[in-house]
């Protein structure tokens, strides 16, 4: 069919053939048709640009903003083209350059929505979050209905400390689109850090019902029941999340400080170095592997695992100074010359 479009002579027809592979998923063999219609008409401005359009859907983004840049050389204003060689240098990681692409295109075009909600999200995501809620509060004003808005801005709010307002935004968000589980764990999140557990694991069953699949709700929300006193549900929770993610450290963890405290110390310590097995460098089940065995009388694995701890953390020290158990292991690594640097010296 495509030779016997080129054939007819018509550019055009050629082009739409680029475009109804593209229109169906058919990138690869859009982009090959585009290239063919530059082959013969390199000036022309529709094949580039959907070209560049092709690239972006192949994850082929460098050649995407060398498309939109040469387009960009014939018409500088063009805001569309600057917003998709916006959303090629975003896709590379230059973020600083995503985001001058998303202010030319709204120079151009005020209204721009897309524009702006990526440049805020590419704020966010260099850590700029005064200036992606600018952002995101313009997105809102301009498509009030728009749940993903409230959601990433209440996700710069939270990064700000302006935790009551974020919960806001998640709530917006989760009334604008009910089936959405993003909203409702972020919401969750920023409960448990504000110690409402009660409305962190009504919003973390929420996730789970939406999402089945997700371990790390199944996780957060055993750590919200264990913050409640309910070590069972937890203990059920820790354990879904690693029937999902067998290597999953913090569950392993967590499930491990569920079984202590129950007074099943064996499973726990199984736990921590389970934990240890799919993270090495995890400080926190070394100190807890490093506490069991102590306590078992197992000097040598328990100076070996806080020895790593300290390591890693060197704040530890503190805390194993103030345990009963690891403050006496201090003590003899001192005499034995193991632990120095970053410990309190207390004389011995």
């Amino acid at each position: 069919m495509l030779a016997a479009l080129e054939a007819s002579g018509s550019e055009e027809a050629v082009l739409a053939y680029g475009n109804g592979c593209f229109a169906v998923g058919r990138y690869a063999d859009a982009a090959a048709v585009y290239l063919r219609v530059l082959e013969r008409e390199p000036d022309h401005l529709d094949a580039r640009f959907n070209l560049g359009l092709a690239c972006l859907r192949l994850k082929r983004p460098r050649e995407a903003a060398d498309e939109f840049t040469a387009l960009l050389q014939q018409d500088p204003a063009a805001a569309e083209v600057h917003y998709q060689r916006g959303n090629a240098f975003d896709d590379l990681g230059e973020g600083d350059l995503a985001i001058a692409d998303y202010s030319r295109a709204i120079e151009v075009r005020p209204d721009y929505l897309q524009a702006i909600y990526n440049r805020g999200l590419v704020l966010a995501r260099t850590g700029r979050h005064g200036d992606a809620i600018d952002d995101f509060n313009e997105v809102i004003k301009l498509r009030p209905t728009l749940s993903n808005a409230y959601l990433n801005r209440g996700v710069s709010l939270d990064e700000l400390g302006q935790h009551e307002q974020a919960i806001s935004d998640y709530t917006d968000a989760v009334a604008l689109s009910p089936t959405n589980p993003d909203a409702y764990f972020n919401r969750a999140r920023t409960y448990y850090y504000l110690e409402y557990m009660e409305e962190a694991v009504e919003d973390y069953s929420q996730v789970v019902n939406l999402s089945p699949g997700d371990a790390d709700a199944f996780n957060n929300r055993g750590l919200a029941f264990d913050a409640l006193g309910d070590y069972d549900l937890a203990r059920k929770d820790y354990e879904q999340a690693l029937a999902l993610r067998p290597e999953f450290p913090e569950a392993h963890s967590n499930l491990g400080a569920a079984q202590e405290g129950s007074g099943n110390l064996k499973e726990a310590l199984h736990e921590y170095l389970s934990a240890l097995d799919s993270a090495p460098d995890f400080a926190a089940a070394h100190y807890n592997a490093a506490r069991l065995y102590s306590q078992s009388g197992d000097l040598d694995r328990c100076t070996r695992h806080l020895e790593a701890a300290i390591k890693l953390v060197p704040r530890l020290a503190v805390d194993a100074e103030e345990d009963d158990h690891l403050g006496f292991v201090l003590k003899l690594g001192r005499l034995k010359g193991i632990y120095h640097d970053g410990l309190p010296d207390n004389g011995a």
